[in-house]
Protein backbone atom coordinates (compact mmCIF):
# COMPACT_ATOMS: atom_id res chain seq x y z
CA UNK A 1 0.00 0.00 0.00
CA UNK A 2 1.27 3.43 -0.61
CA UNK A 3 0.40 6.88 0.69
CA UNK A 4 -1.55 9.29 -1.70
CA UNK A 5 -2.56 12.89 -0.92
CA UNK A 6 -6.15 13.33 -0.98
CA UNK A 7 -8.50 15.76 0.43
CA UNK A 8 -9.13 13.34 3.26
CA UNK A 9 -12.88 12.32 1.06
CA UNK A 10 -13.85 15.43 0.87
CA UNK A 11 -14.10 15.08 -2.77
CA UNK A 12 -15.38 11.93 -3.17
CA UNK A 13 -17.69 12.39 -1.19
CA UNK A 14 -19.51 15.01 -3.63
CA UNK A 15 -22.17 13.51 -5.24
CA UNK A 16 -23.14 10.97 -2.72
CA UNK A 17 -26.02 11.32 0.04
CA UNK A 18 -24.81 14.31 2.47
CA UNK A 19 -22.24 12.08 4.81
CA UNK A 20 -23.19 13.79 7.43
CA UNK A 21 -27.03 13.03 7.35
CA UNK A 22 -26.10 9.68 6.42
CA UNK A 23 -24.03 9.41 9.53
CA UNK A 24 -27.28 10.80 11.52
CA UNK A 25 -29.19 7.88 10.40
CA UNK A 26 -26.47 5.67 10.96
CA UNK A 27 -26.14 6.19 14.49
CA UNK A 28 -30.40 6.29 14.76
CA UNK A 29 -29.85 3.04 13.51
CA UNK A 30 -27.56 1.81 16.04
CA UNK A 31 -29.50 3.55 18.62
CA UNK A 32 -31.93 1.01 18.14
CA UNK A 33 -29.76 -1.56 18.50
CA UNK A 34 -28.69 -0.25 22.40
CA UNK A 35 -32.41 0.05 22.76
CA UNK A 36 -33.61 -2.92 21.70
CA UNK A 37 -30.26 -5.06 22.93
CA UNK A 38 -30.92 -3.34 26.44
CA UNK A 39 -34.14 -3.67 27.58
CA UNK A 40 -33.51 -6.56 29.49
CA UNK A 41 -31.70 -4.74 31.94
CA UNK A 42 -33.98 -2.54 32.65
CA UNK A 43 -36.50 -4.77 33.10
CA UNK A 44 -34.44 -7.61 34.51
CA UNK A 45 -35.30 -7.12 38.08
CA UNK A 46 -39.59 -7.63 37.19
CA UNK A 47 -38.83 -10.42 35.24
CA UNK A 48 -36.70 -12.23 37.84
CA UNK A 49 -39.68 -11.80 40.07
CA UNK A 50 -41.83 -13.57 37.74
CA UNK A 51 -40.19 -16.07 36.53
CA UNK A 52 -38.38 -16.77 40.01
CA UNK A 53 -34.85 -16.71 38.31
CA UNK A 54 -31.35 -16.59 40.07
CA UNK A 55 -29.06 -14.20 39.20
CA UNK A 56 -26.94 -16.73 37.03
CA UNK A 57 -30.19 -17.28 34.35
CA UNK A 58 -30.57 -13.12 34.49
CA UNK A 59 -27.15 -13.31 32.93
CA UNK A 60 -27.77 -16.09 30.73
CA UNK A 61 -31.04 -14.18 29.60
CA UNK A 62 -29.40 -10.67 29.49
CA UNK A 63 -26.57 -11.23 27.61
CA UNK A 64 -24.95 -14.83 27.17
CA UNK A 65 -27.93 -16.23 25.15
CA UNK A 66 -28.22 -13.05 23.05
CA UNK A 67 -24.10 -13.46 22.88
CA UNK A 68 -24.02 -16.35 21.53
CA UNK A 69 -26.62 -16.02 18.73
CA UNK A 70 -24.64 -12.83 18.27
CA UNK A 71 -21.84 -15.10 17.51
CA UNK A 72 -22.59 -17.60 15.10
CA UNK A 73 -24.23 -14.59 12.84
CA UNK A 74 -21.19 -12.57 13.34
CA UNK A 75 -18.62 -13.40 10.88
CA UNK A 76 -21.24 -14.57 8.17
CA UNK A 77 -22.82 -11.18 8.42
CA UNK A 78 -19.36 -9.38 8.14
CA UNK A 79 -18.71 -11.58 4.55
CA UNK A 80 -21.99 -10.28 3.11
CA UNK A 81 -21.10 -6.55 4.48
CA UNK A 82 -17.96 -6.95 2.16
CA UNK A 83 -20.42 -7.96 -1.00
CA UNK A 84 -23.66 -6.72 -0.95
CA UNK A 85 -25.20 -3.45 -0.55
CA UNK A 86 -25.11 -2.52 3.08
CA UNK A 87 -27.09 0.24 3.21
CA UNK A 88 -30.33 -2.43 1.86
CA UNK A 89 -28.62 -5.46 4.32
CA UNK A 90 -28.27 -2.69 7.19
CA UNK A 91 -32.35 -2.01 6.73
CA UNK A 92 -33.46 -5.97 6.41
CA UNK A 93 -31.98 -6.54 9.97
CA UNK A 94 -33.07 -3.38 11.68
CA UNK A 95 -36.22 -4.47 10.78
CA UNK A 96 -36.00 -8.29 11.86
CA UNK A 97 -34.42 -7.37 15.30
CA UNK A 98 -36.98 -4.75 16.41
CA UNK A 99 -39.64 -7.93 15.34
CA UNK A 100 -37.63 -9.94 17.59
CA UNK A 101 -37.70 -7.86 20.20
CA UNK A 102 -41.53 -7.42 19.86
CA UNK A 103 -41.94 -11.21 20.32
CA UNK A 104 -39.96 -11.28 23.34
CA UNK A 105 -42.74 -8.76 25.08
CA UNK A 106 -44.92 -12.07 24.18
CA UNK A 107 -42.82 -14.32 26.37
CA UNK A 108 -45.04 -16.54 29.08
CA UNK A 109 -41.56 -18.74 30.34
CA UNK A 110 -37.65 -18.12 30.28
CA UNK A 111 -36.95 -20.51 27.79
CA UNK A 112 -39.53 -18.36 24.86
CA UNK A 113 -37.56 -15.20 26.15
CA UNK A 114 -34.13 -16.75 25.61
CA UNK A 115 -35.23 -17.63 21.97
CA UNK A 116 -36.35 -14.33 21.39
CA UNK A 117 -33.14 -12.41 22.76
CA UNK A 118 -31.28 -15.11 20.76
CA UNK A 119 -33.23 -13.46 17.15
CA UNK A 120 -32.27 -10.03 18.37
CA UNK A 121 -28.72 -11.24 18.62
CA UNK A 122 -28.59 -12.91 15.40
CA UNK A 123 -29.87 -10.29 13.89
CA UNK A 124 -27.87 -7.03 15.28
CA UNK A 125 -24.81 -9.08 14.84
CA UNK A 126 -24.65 -7.32 11.47
CA UNK A 127 -25.46 -3.75 12.72
CA UNK A 128 -21.88 -2.67 13.59
CA UNK A 129 -19.62 -4.30 11.20
CA UNK A 130 -22.32 -2.34 8.24
CA UNK A 131 -22.53 0.67 9.74
CA UNK A 132 -19.04 0.96 10.40
CA UNK A 133 -18.10 0.05 7.06
CA UNK A 134 -19.99 2.67 5.67
CA UNK A 135 -18.74 5.43 8.21
CA UNK A 136 -15.43 4.97 7.02
CA UNK A 137 -16.34 5.16 3.20
CA UNK A 138 -18.25 8.66 4.25
CA UNK A 139 -15.29 9.72 6.59
CA UNK A 140 -11.49 9.52 5.97
CA UNK A 141 -8.70 9.21 8.38
CA UNK A 142 -8.56 12.73 9.28
CA UNK A 143 -11.85 13.05 10.76
CA UNK A 144 -12.77 9.59 11.26
CA UNK A 145 -11.92 9.36 14.81
CA UNK A 146 -14.69 12.43 15.27
CA UNK A 147 -17.46 10.97 12.90
CA UNK A 148 -16.89 6.87 15.04
CA UNK A 149 -17.26 9.07 17.84
CA UNK A 150 -20.66 10.97 17.06
CA UNK A 151 -21.82 7.15 15.38
CA UNK A 152 -21.27 5.97 19.30
CA UNK A 153 -23.21 8.32 20.91
CA UNK A 154 -25.72 5.98 19.71
CA UNK A 155 -24.94 3.60 22.83
CA UNK A 156 -25.89 6.50 25.04
CA UNK A 157 -28.64 8.23 23.26
CA UNK A 158 -30.05 4.46 22.91
CA UNK A 159 -29.47 2.79 26.20
CA UNK A 160 -30.07 6.52 27.70
CA UNK A 161 -33.81 6.41 26.16
CA UNK A 162 -34.36 2.70 26.92
CA UNK A 163 -33.75 3.59 30.72
CA UNK A 164 -35.44 6.63 31.03
CA UNK A 165 -38.70 5.55 29.53
CA UNK A 166 -38.71 1.91 30.19
CA UNK A 167 -38.33 2.18 34.11
CA UNK A 168 -41.66 4.47 33.73
CA UNK A 169 -43.07 2.19 31.39
CA UNK A 170 -42.53 -0.66 33.73
CA UNK A 171 -43.76 0.99 36.78
CA UNK A 172 -46.54 1.97 35.00
CA UNK A 173 -47.51 -0.35 32.51
CA UNK A 174 -45.78 -4.02 33.40
CA UNK A 175 -42.33 -5.13 31.91
CA UNK A 176 -44.29 -6.63 29.11
CA UNK A 177 -44.90 -3.31 27.52
CA UNK A 178 -41.64 -1.96 27.54
CA UNK A 179 -40.74 -4.49 24.88
CA UNK A 180 -43.40 -3.91 22.57
CA UNK A 181 -42.80 -0.16 22.68
CA UNK A 182 -39.10 -0.57 22.16
CA UNK A 183 -39.18 -2.49 19.01
CA UNK A 184 -40.96 0.37 17.21
CA UNK A 185 -38.41 2.94 16.52
CA UNK A 186 -36.41 0.52 14.51
CA UNK A 187 -39.11 0.07 11.83
CA UNK A 188 -39.19 3.49 11.19
CA UNK A 189 -35.71 4.08 11.37
CA UNK A 190 -34.73 1.04 8.63
CA UNK A 191 -38.03 3.18 6.20
CA UNK A 192 -35.80 6.52 6.82
CA UNK A 193 -32.21 4.94 5.53
CA UNK A 194 -33.64 3.30 2.87
CA UNK A 195 -35.75 6.10 1.13
CA UNK A 196 -33.04 8.47 1.98
CA UNK A 197 -29.03 6.84 2.16
CA UNK A 198 -27.20 5.91 -0.82
CA UNK A 199 -24.71 3.19 -0.71
CA UNK A 200 -20.99 4.95 -0.52
CA UNK A 201 -18.25 3.62 -2.94
CA UNK A 202 -16.05 1.20 -1.10
CA UNK A 203 -12.95 3.07 -0.42
CA UNK A 204 -14.06 6.34 -1.45
CA UNK A 205 -12.61 8.46 1.63
CA UNK A 206 -9.14 6.62 2.19
CA UNK A 207 -5.51 8.37 1.91
CA UNK A 208 -3.77 4.60 1.78
CA UNK A 209 -4.85 2.37 -1.37
CA UNK A 210 -3.25 -0.65 -3.26
CA UNK A 211 -0.85 0.46 -5.72
CA UNK A 212 -2.35 -1.80 -8.64
CA UNK A 213 -5.89 -0.53 -8.03
CA UNK A 214 -6.86 2.38 -9.88
CA UNK A 215 -9.45 3.43 -7.68
CA UNK A 216 -9.75 2.60 -4.00
CA UNK A 217 -11.99 0.18 -3.42
CA UNK A 218 -12.02 -1.18 -6.12
CA UNK A 219 -10.33 -4.35 -5.03
CA UNK A 220 -11.76 -7.51 -5.29
CA UNK A 221 -13.58 -8.82 -1.30
CA UNK A 222 -10.23 -10.45 0.83
CA UNK A 223 -10.99 -13.82 2.00
CA UNK A 224 -11.38 -14.62 5.55
CA UNK A 225 -8.10 -16.45 5.41
CA UNK A 226 -6.44 -13.33 4.07
CA UNK A 227 -8.48 -10.86 6.41
CA UNK A 228 -6.99 -12.98 9.42
CA UNK A 229 -3.77 -12.95 8.32
CA UNK A 230 -3.83 -9.15 7.84
CA UNK A 231 -4.72 -8.89 11.45
CA UNK A 232 -2.32 -10.85 12.94
CA UNK A 233 0.86 -9.91 11.10
CA UNK A 234 -0.27 -6.57 12.77
CA UNK A 235 -0.52 -6.45 17.07
CA UNK A 236 -0.81 -3.17 17.13
CA UNK A 237 -4.38 -3.68 15.92
CA UNK A 238 -5.19 -7.84 17.72
CA UNK A 239 -3.72 -5.94 20.88
CA UNK A 240 -6.56 -3.07 20.38
CA UNK A 241 -8.87 -5.75 19.72
CA UNK A 242 -8.05 -7.65 22.51
CA UNK A 243 -8.84 -4.74 24.49
CA UNK A 244 -11.95 -3.29 22.77
CA UNK A 245 -13.14 -7.02 24.29
CA UNK A 246 -12.07 -6.93 27.59
CA UNK A 247 -13.34 -3.36 28.04
CA UNK A 248 -16.52 -4.36 26.69
CA UNK A 249 -16.87 -7.37 28.62
CA UNK A 250 -17.23 -4.95 32.12
CA UNK A 251 -19.49 -2.08 29.87
CA UNK A 252 -22.23 -5.04 29.34
CA UNK A 253 -22.07 -5.78 32.73
CA UNK A 254 -22.62 -2.63 34.17
CA UNK A 255 -25.82 -2.17 31.23
CA UNK A 256 -27.40 -5.58 32.86
CA UNK A 257 -26.43 -5.31 36.58
CA UNK A 258 -26.41 -1.24 37.40
CA UNK A 259 -29.51 -0.75 38.10
CA UNK A 260 -29.97 -4.00 40.05
CA UNK A 261 -26.86 -2.80 42.40
CA UNK A 262 -28.96 1.01 43.27
CA UNK A 263 -31.52 -1.35 44.33
CA UNK A 264 -30.57 -4.03 46.06
CA UNK A 265 -26.91 -2.44 47.35
CA UNK A 266 -28.33 1.25 47.64
CA UNK A 267 -32.38 0.43 48.21
CA UNK A 268 -32.98 3.32 45.41
CA UNK A 269 -36.30 2.47 43.84
CA UNK A 270 -36.62 0.86 40.66
CA UNK A 271 -37.72 3.84 38.13
CA UNK A 272 -35.01 6.28 40.41
CA UNK A 273 -32.29 3.87 40.07
CA UNK A 274 -33.37 3.84 36.30
CA UNK A 275 -33.54 7.78 35.77
CA UNK A 276 -30.24 7.53 37.06
CA UNK A 277 -28.64 4.99 34.64
CA UNK A 278 -30.79 6.46 31.85
CA UNK A 279 -28.80 9.79 32.86
CA UNK A 280 -25.22 8.49 33.32
CA UNK A 281 -25.97 7.42 29.40
CA UNK A 282 -27.67 9.85 27.42
CA UNK A 283 -25.42 12.68 29.56
CA UNK A 284 -21.73 10.94 30.76
CA UNK A 285 -22.32 8.27 27.93
CA UNK A 286 -22.29 10.80 25.24
CA UNK A 287 -20.83 14.13 26.13
CA UNK A 288 -17.38 11.77 27.19
CA UNK A 289 -17.37 9.26 24.04
CA UNK A 290 -18.10 12.58 21.82
CA UNK A 291 -15.38 14.58 23.33
CA UNK A 292 -12.76 11.94 23.05
CA UNK A 293 -13.60 11.36 19.24
CA UNK A 294 -12.89 14.86 18.39
CA UNK A 295 -9.81 14.86 20.84
CA UNK A 296 -8.57 11.96 19.05
CA UNK A 297 -8.74 13.19 16.22
CA UNK A 298 -6.56 16.40 17.09
CA UNK A 299 -4.05 14.13 18.97
CA UNK A 300 -3.64 11.88 15.69
CA UNK A 301 -3.52 14.35 13.40
CA UNK A 302 -0.86 17.28 15.04
CA UNK A 303 0.91 19.64 12.33
CA UNK A 304 4.47 16.66 11.81
CA UNK A 305 1.56 14.24 10.09
CA UNK A 306 -1.01 11.44 10.22
CA UNK A 307 -0.43 9.77 13.72
CA UNK A 308 -2.73 6.83 14.39
CA UNK A 309 -0.91 5.31 16.63
CA UNK A 310 -1.63 7.51 19.46
CA UNK A 311 -5.19 6.70 19.26
CA UNK A 312 -4.88 3.19 21.34
CA UNK A 313 -2.86 5.62 23.72
CA UNK A 314 -5.65 7.97 24.40
CA UNK A 315 -7.88 4.71 25.18
CA UNK A 316 -5.39 3.46 27.53
CA UNK A 317 -6.08 6.66 29.43
CA UNK A 318 -9.97 6.67 29.36
CA UNK A 319 -9.85 2.84 30.74
CA UNK A 320 -7.16 4.07 33.52
CA UNK A 321 -10.78 6.21 34.47
CA UNK A 322 -12.92 2.80 34.47
CA UNK A 323 -10.92 1.36 36.38
CA UNK A 324 -10.99 3.94 39.07
CA UNK A 325 -14.43 5.54 38.64
CA UNK A 326 -15.74 1.75 38.82
CA UNK A 327 -13.99 0.63 41.84
CA UNK A 328 -15.20 3.86 43.47
CA UNK A 329 -18.51 2.72 42.71
CA UNK A 330 -18.58 -0.54 43.49
CA UNK A 331 -16.63 0.06 47.56
CA UNK A 332 -18.49 3.03 48.26
CA UNK A 333 -20.91 2.90 50.71
CA UNK A 334 -22.55 6.05 50.33
CA UNK A 335 -25.14 5.90 47.77
CA UNK A 336 -24.99 9.63 46.57
CA UNK A 337 -21.06 9.22 45.58
CA UNK A 338 -21.71 5.74 44.81
CA UNK A 339 -23.74 7.25 41.44
CA UNK A 340 -21.80 10.02 41.02
CA UNK A 341 -18.85 7.46 40.05
CA UNK A 342 -21.37 5.17 38.23
CA UNK A 343 -21.57 8.16 36.12
CA UNK A 344 -18.38 9.09 35.70
CA UNK A 345 -17.59 5.11 34.99
CA UNK A 346 -20.43 5.13 32.28
CA UNK A 347 -19.05 8.28 30.08
CA UNK A 348 -15.65 6.77 30.51
CA UNK A 349 -16.36 3.14 29.51
CA UNK A 350 -17.35 4.17 26.15
CA UNK A 351 -14.64 6.79 25.51
CA UNK A 352 -12.26 4.31 24.13
CA UNK A 353 -15.00 3.63 21.16
CA UNK A 354 -14.29 6.15 18.49
CA UNK A 355 -10.41 6.32 19.16
CA UNK A 356 -9.70 2.48 19.00
CA UNK A 357 -12.15 1.68 16.46
CA UNK A 358 -10.79 4.25 14.37
CA UNK A 359 -7.39 2.84 14.50
CA UNK A 360 -8.28 -0.32 13.99
CA UNK A 361 -10.53 0.37 10.21
CA UNK A 362 -8.02 2.92 9.44
CA UNK A 363 -5.06 0.20 9.59
CA UNK A 364 -7.33 -2.28 7.73
CA UNK A 365 -7.90 -2.05 3.90
CA UNK A 366 -11.26 -1.13 2.86
CA UNK A 367 -12.01 -4.93 1.23
CA UNK A 368 -11.75 -6.53 4.67
CA UNK A 369 -13.11 -4.13 7.18
CA UNK A 370 -16.29 -6.20 6.87
CA UNK A 371 -15.50 -9.15 7.86
CA UNK A 372 -12.66 -7.87 10.53
CA UNK A 373 -15.31 -6.10 12.45
CA UNK A 374 -17.40 -9.10 11.87
CA UNK A 375 -15.24 -11.24 13.53
CA UNK A 376 -14.50 -8.55 16.14
CA UNK A 377 -17.95 -8.24 16.99
CA UNK A 378 -18.46 -11.67 17.39
CA UNK A 379 -15.32 -12.36 19.85
CA UNK A 380 -16.45 -9.15 21.83
CA UNK A 381 -20.10 -10.20 21.86
CA UNK A 382 -19.52 -14.04 22.93
CA UNK A 383 -16.59 -12.95 25.55
CA UNK A 384 -17.14 -10.09 26.19
CA UNK A 385 -20.88 -8.55 25.77
CA UNK A 386 -21.78 -12.36 26.85
CA UNK A 387 -19.82 -14.01 29.32
CA UNK A 388 -19.13 -10.27 31.39
CA UNK A 389 -22.77 -9.83 32.87
CA UNK A 390 -22.78 -13.95 32.91
CA UNK A 391 -19.44 -14.12 35.02
CA UNK A 392 -20.23 -10.73 37.20
CA UNK A 393 -23.64 -12.56 37.88
CA UNK A 394 -21.84 -16.17 38.61
CA UNK A 395 -19.84 -14.18 41.05
CA UNK A 396 -22.70 -12.88 42.99
CA UNK A 397 -23.67 -15.91 43.50
CA UNK A 398 -20.78 -17.26 44.66
CA UNK A 399 -20.29 -14.66 46.97
CA UNK A 400 -23.83 -14.22 48.08
CA UNK A 401 -24.86 -11.93 50.38
CA UNK A 402 -26.45 -8.34 50.63
CA UNK A 403 -23.64 -6.97 49.35
CA UNK A 404 -22.84 -9.36 46.69
CA UNK A 405 -23.01 -7.70 43.30
CA UNK A 406 -20.49 -4.95 44.90
CA UNK A 407 -17.85 -7.65 45.16
CA UNK A 408 -18.82 -9.23 42.17
CA UNK A 409 -18.33 -5.65 40.01
CA UNK A 410 -14.95 -5.43 41.74
CA UNK A 411 -13.71 -8.53 40.44
CA UNK A 412 -15.02 -7.35 36.89
CA UNK A 413 -12.91 -4.26 37.57
CA UNK A 414 -9.44 -6.89 36.42
CA UNK A 415 -10.94 -6.86 33.40
CA UNK A 416 -10.35 -3.24 32.88
CA UNK A 417 -7.04 -2.94 34.08
CA UNK A 418 -5.82 -5.85 31.68
CA UNK A 419 -7.55 -3.50 29.00
CA UNK A 420 -5.22 -0.49 29.60
CA UNK A 421 -2.08 -3.05 29.35
CA UNK A 422 -3.29 -3.80 25.85
CA UNK A 423 -4.27 -0.60 24.30
CA UNK A 424 -0.26 0.40 25.55
CA UNK A 425 1.40 -2.42 23.95
CA UNK A 426 -0.84 -1.22 20.83
CA UNK A 427 0.18 2.46 20.91
CA UNK A 428 3.72 1.06 21.21
CA UNK A 429 4.17 -1.36 18.45
CA UNK A 430 1.61 0.55 15.95
CA UNK A 431 4.38 2.98 14.57
CA UNK A 432 5.91 -0.75 12.96
CA UNK A 433 2.59 -2.03 11.94
CA UNK A 434 1.75 1.03 9.89
CA UNK A 435 4.99 1.13 8.42
CA UNK A 436 4.12 -1.88 6.69
CA UNK A 437 1.27 -0.16 4.54
CA UNK A 438 3.72 3.13 3.40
Amino acid sequence: MTLEATPDGSAASRGMTNRWWALAVLTAAQACHHIDRNVISVVAEPIRAEFHLTDSQVGLMGTLAYAIAFAVAALPMGYLVDRVSRRNLLAAILAIWSGMTALGGGANNFAHLVFARMGVGAAEAGGSPTAMSMVSDFFGPKNRSTALGIWYLSAGVGTGIIFLAGGFLAKTFGWRTVFFVAALPGFLVALILLLSVREPRRGAAETLKVEASPQPGDEAPATPRESLLFVLRRPSVLCAMTSIVMGGAMSSAFGLWSVSFLVRVHHVDLPVAAMWIALAFAGFGTVIPLAAGIFGDHFAAPKAGSRPGRLPLLSACTMTGVVISGSLAALSPNPAVAIGAMLLWCGLMLAHNGPANAFIVTLLRPRMRGQVVGGLQMIASLVGAGLGPFLVGMLSDFYGGPNSLRWAILTGMSLNALAVVFFLISAWRAPRDIALDL
